[in-house]
Order: C-alpha cells, then sequence, then structure tokens
C-alpha cells in the first residue's frame, strides 16, 4: 500500500515537474518571438525615417533647383531681350553714320567684295574689288569694266576709297597714258577690262568707293 502511494505521489511530482518545463518554454518563445518583433518594428521605423529624411532633402533640393533654373530662364531671358535691343541700336547708328556720310559726300557707293558693282557712269560698267594679299597686307584689287557706246576716246578715271565716316583712304588712277599702265584708245562699242591693286595702311578699312572720270 505504501508503495502504491510513493509511486503515485512520484508521477504526480513527475507531471508537474513536465507541465512546469512546457510553461517555461512557451514563455521563453513568446519572449524571443516579441523581441524578433520589436527589432522588425524597430528596423522598419529606422527605414522609413530613413526614407523620410531622403525624400524631404530631395524635395529640397528639387524646390532649389527648379528656383535656379526659373532665376536663369529670366536672367537668358532678360539678356536676350538686351542683346536685341542693342543689335537694333548698333543696326540704327550705322544706319545714320551711313546717312550722314552719303549726305556728306554723294556720289559714294557701298563697296561689297567679291560682288559686281553696277557704276553706269559713261564708258564705266561696273567694278569688282577683291581683298588679296597675305601675311596682314591691306591689299586690294579690282576690275573695272569699260564699255563704250559713243565715239572713240582716251577712259582715264580715279577709283577713290573712303572708310565709314567717308575719310578717304585709298586711290587708284587709270591713266590715258600707255607708259603708266592706261588704255589709250576705247573705239565704239569696244569693250576693256582694267585690274589695278590698291594697298590701304594696316588699320584701314574701305567701305565706299567713287569713281570719278577724268
Amino acid at each position: 500500500m505504501n508503495m502504491k502511494i510513493i509511486a503515485v505521489s512520484e508521477t504526480r511530482r513527475s507531471s508537474r515537474r513536465s507541465s512546469s518545463s512546457r510553461a517555461s518554454g512557451t514563455h521563453q518563445g513568446r519572449t524571443r518571438l516579441i523581441q524578433v518583433l520589436g527589432i522588425a518594428l524597430a528596423l522598419s521605423l529606422l527605414i522609413n525615417l530613413l526614407m523620410a529624411i531622403a525624400l524631404a532633402s530631395y524635395a529640397r533640393k528639387a524646390s532649389l533647383l527648379s528656383g535656379v533654373s526659373s532665376s536663369l530662364r529670366l536672367q537668358l531671358t532678360d539678356i536676350t531681350e538686351q542683346s536685341e535691343n542693342n543689335a537694333s541700336q548698333i543696326k540704327t547708328l550705322e544706319n545714320e553714320i551711313e546717312e550722314l556720310t552719303l549726305n556728306r559726300l554723294p556720289g559714294l557707293i557701298g563697296l561689297n567684295y567679291d560682288e559686281v558693282l553696277k557704276v553706269n557712269k559713261q564708258y564705266v560698267k561696273n567694278i569688282v574689288f577683291t581683298r588679296t594679299g597675305k601675311n596682314g597686307a591691306h591689299l586690294y584689287e579690282y576690275k573695272v569694266v569699260l564699255e563704250n557706246h559713243d565715239s572713240a576716246l582716251q577712259p582715264a578715271l580715279k577709283v577713290i576709297l573712303f572708310d565709314r565716316n567717308g575719310v578717304q583712304v585709298g586711290m587708284s588712277e587709270l591713266s590715258s597714258k600707255a607708259e603708266q599702265g592706261g588704255i589709250t584708245r576705247l573705239d565704239q562699242d569696244e569693250v576693256r577690262t582694267h585690274y589695278a591693286v590698291v594697298q590701304l595702311a594696316a588699320d584701314a578699312e574701305p567701305e565706299y568707293f567713287q569713281i570719278i572720270l577724268l
């Protein structure tokens, strides 16, 4: 009888220890789970915080760049408008200078290089100017076409070059004397061409010319 009582008592103790062990294991498992969830939640909050900071920084930079871009566009618009106004003013001044020069010296003709410029002054039909030379030499070659519809004559003329202010900067003369390289005779309905080179000062820039018959 005593043996049975002892066995039952041992069985109960063993059962209690087993229950206590299972309860302790469950508690530890829940604790670990809570810790893992807490760490995961903390990491999630940290990541969200970092993303929020990054987004806020990006938004600030985007706003700053947008403001800089707008400012640059406004500056570009102002510069463009100023450039257009300056170009218009320069063009107006050039036209005024040209008008004053032509009014002061009637008979001047605008000089464009490598272009046939009509003269139609008695036997002088047209003329072409060309830059020539090298090493900074200011040489200007011209070709003048002579065409005579009247009786035979001895052609003689001067080609005078002027700068934009109407100041004479160069001159060339076609003489009627053969020893000076001139054309001694131009018959009726005859067409002749005369070439010559004019050397100017280094700072001279002709913009007009005039042909005077001698």
